[in-house]
């Protein structure tokens, strides 16, 4: 490996001798996603020069290889990637190059190696992840196939990453998925709350795929730090358009198969703004055609996710969005166009995860049933787990952040299944066509320490009739025993002690606004939350320690 390396080198400084004075600029923030096609592999990464940081005028591409193959000892193929400017909107006026690159015609469920940088920048350490299967039969020999699900993690009180970087470094997990809200937030403190976790998250996301959709914390200035952060996302749904920018790949809303699973990114804060409203159109009609062509024998199970849920039972959130992102927009003529459960519905879609709400809600499936005195108890619901007849709908917002936990005010509806109010991440385990086993860990510091990792909840998914529900076997059941209402639910209580503390840090964080300096750090959280005795200690695995499959 350090041979083909110094080759390489050797190479970059005939080809571009000026890059002799470029000061070294370490790989940092490297997250893989799953490729566009078959056998591929993207990998993102920064390099940050604090010298270059501030208004700069003179782009420097930098370097933008990787190096992989199946031994640490003989990383044999190397892509070329690309490189852009990053800038960062805040008053300091932060720029550093981040990087892309490909690895392509990879052999199916093998573990391989790679490096990211360059002889300019540097080179990251060896890395691993684990190649997805491509045909029918590498499906069937990598089963059951398990996914990381959660959303609204944070730098600051991320409670659930400890746990999700060991499950990754035993190789439990073959994705991630986050449903919205990171860093808490990413342009804070002009750009560096985002830049340390993503250095946190690196032992998870340099080995396993990290797949995202975008939540209300990404949209200080138009999304920008999403967009470019995660520009590795496999998009198949056309291109953004940003001033500084240009076109670049959209990744608001895209699908990718893996496995027997087609899943679905969506931007449900498109609903939120007026401005975003002929995205609200763009997206539907893309959504409609993307579910359309889905191949059910080859992806039995399809499994939406976004950032806001289209149930829920905590708040009043879930109320006038919820119902905006669930029905769409009333018409003039008083039918509601553009919601997405429609959709779900005519499509058959097994599963909608979302965040948002810092808590945890397992939801039977719910068919659409509006309820206009009470709106947050719209649909209605056979309360199954086999063969549902309807979407089932989950919240899983629990991964801890400065903001805390998000109590139910409400009592819980009929639909809903378990409510938690602990830190945690979902598990989604699929086992084949008709069985998907989905798990609550819970990571919460406030709670006993014998409860730390414990499975809350569980349950098997059971569908054998995938498909438009409209022609689901149990369809009538919904009209003749379906049921709305309340239940009662156990909800897990905490020790909201240190509230305050939380709550006095989020409405800082908030107030600071998306264009100017946040008031937040990364010292003030963390001794302010230690002080209460709640603090998580999230870097405990080093974040520049690579994970290495065994």
């Amino acid at each position: 490996m350090v041979g083909a390396m110094v080759r390489l080198g050797l190479l970059a400084s005939l080809l571009f001798p000026a890059w002799a004075d470029t000061p070294y600029q370490q790989p940092e923030q490297i997250h893989i996603g799953l490729g566009q096609k078959p056998g591929e592999m993207t990998v993102h990464w920064s390099t940050i020069q604090e010298s270059y940081l501030r208004n700069q005028t003179a782009y420097d591409p930098g370097d933008s290889f990787v190096m992989y193959g199946l031994s640490k000892d003989a990383l044999t193929r190397t892509s070329n990637g690309t490189s852009f400017l990053f800038q960062d909107y805040g008053d300091e006026h932060r720029n550093f190059t981040m990087h892309i690159a490909t690895m392509t015609d990879l052999l199916p469920n093998k573990i391989y190696y790679y490096v990211v940088g360059g002889q300019r920048t540097g080179w990251s350490a060896a890395l691993s992840f684990k190649s997805a299967p491509i045909s029918a039969e590498d499906v069937q020999s990598r089963l059951p196939m398990s996914y990381a699900v959660y959303g609204d993690q944070g730098d600051y009180n991320g409670q659930t990453l400890p746990s999700l970087q060991i499950a990754a470094r035993k190789g439990e997990l073959d994705m991630v998925l986050h449903v919205g809200d990171m860093a808490y937030d990413f342009d804070s403190d002009n750009g560096r709350n985002g830049d340390a976790w993503m250095r946190d998250i690196q032992p998870l996301s340099a080995a396993v795929p990290y797949m995202v959709s975008s939540g209300n914390h990404e949209a200080g200035n138009n999304f920008n730090h999403y967009t470019q952060r995660f520009r590795n996302m496999p998009s198949n749904s056309g291109t953004i358009t940003f001033p500084e920018f240009g076109k670049v790949p959209n990744n608001w809303w895209y699908s990718w198969d893996s496995g027997l699973v087609h899943f679905v990114a969506l931007s449900t804060e498109v609903y939120t703004n007026a401005d975003y409203y002929s995205m609200v159109v763009q997206q539907y009609d893309w959504l409609e055609t993307d579910l359309a062509a889905v191949d059910r024998t080859k992806t039995p199970w399809v499994v939406a996710h976004g950032h806001r849920p289209l149930y829920c039972s905590c708040d009043n959130d879930c109320d006038t969005i919820a119902t905006l992102n669930r029905m769409g927009f009333k018409q003039p003529d008083g039918s509601f166009k553009y919601g997405l459960e429609e959709l779900f519905y005519r499509h058959g879609v097994d599963m909608y995860i979302a965040g948002h709400e810092h808590n945890y809600e397992r939801m039977f499936d719910v068919s659409p049933k509006w309820n206009s005195m009470m709106p947050w108890l719209s649909g209605v619901t056979t309360e199954s787990t086999i063969d549902p007849p309807a979407t089932t709908y989950i919240v899983t917002g629990s991964a801890g952040n400065v903001e805390d936990h998000e109590a139910f005010t409400r009592p819980a509806p009929r639909r809903s299944a378990k409510r938690l109010n602990t830190y945690g991440w979902s598990k989604m385990t699929v086992y084949n066509a008709s069985h998907i086993y989905w798990q609550q860990f819970q990571t919460d510091s406030g709670q006993p320490p014998s409860t730390w990792g414990q499975v809350v909840d569980a349950t098997w998914l059971v569908q054998n009739h995938h498909g438009p529900f409209s022609y689901h076997p149990r369809r009538k059941e919904v009209e003749n025993s379906g049921v709305a209402g309340l239940r009662p639910v156990d909800t897990i209580s905490v020790d909201m002690s240190f509230w305050p503390v939380g709550r006095r840090l989020q409405m800082q964080c908030k107030h600071a606004g998306h264009n100017q300096a946040p008031v937040c750090s990364d010292q003030d959280h963390s001794k302010q939350m230690a002080s209460k005795g709640r603090w998580q200690y999230t870097k405990s695995i080093d974040s520049g320690n690579p994970v290495d499959f065994v």
